[in-house]
């Protein structure tokens, strides 16, 4: 519940950084469009950095993928952000694939959880999960 709370706060503050210009006809807002596929390694050695792919939806013309946001315990929850420029934007719907670095030092099973919707209520997200077994080299 908290996350959800966060994440409503957080998107409250990016919209509303879209109008903090000087200028009345410049547009500007980052969002965390939902994720519609997830692949990349299962396993991993301590250290090791692999690439997770992320596909998600984004706007041609009018967006840019800025980075993944992810919090610090797991299950973690990790989210593209992309910012739309401008005020209006008539490009196609694309989706894009971006490499999500993950690397952990310690042995064991982590969890990665992407949002990809809201469930038939609309009162809770879904989620792709992405379980990557960590171990030590031999």
């Amino acid at each position: 519940m908290k996350y959800l709370k966060f994440l409503a706060l957080f998107i409250g503050m990016t919209t509303l950084s879209g109008c903090l210009s000087d200028d009345e006809n410049y547009c500007s807002q980052t969002i965390q469009p939902y994720v519609t596929q997830v692949t990349g390694p299962g396993t991993a050695l301590t250290g090791e950095e692999i690439t997770i792919n992320v596909s998600f939806g984004m706007t041609e013309g009018c967006s840019t993928f800025v980075a993944f946001y992810d919090n610090d315990v797991y299950p973690r929850t990790v989210a593209p952000a992309v910012k739309y420029e401008g005020c209006t934007c008539s490009g196609n719907a694309i989706t894009a694939t971006e490499g999500y670095t993950f690397s952990e030092d310690e042995p064991g099973e982590y969890e990665l959880k992407f949002v990809n919707g809201v469930n038939e209520e609309g009162t809770a997200y879904t989620y792709i999960y992405k379980t990557i077994t960590v171990s030590d080299p031999d």
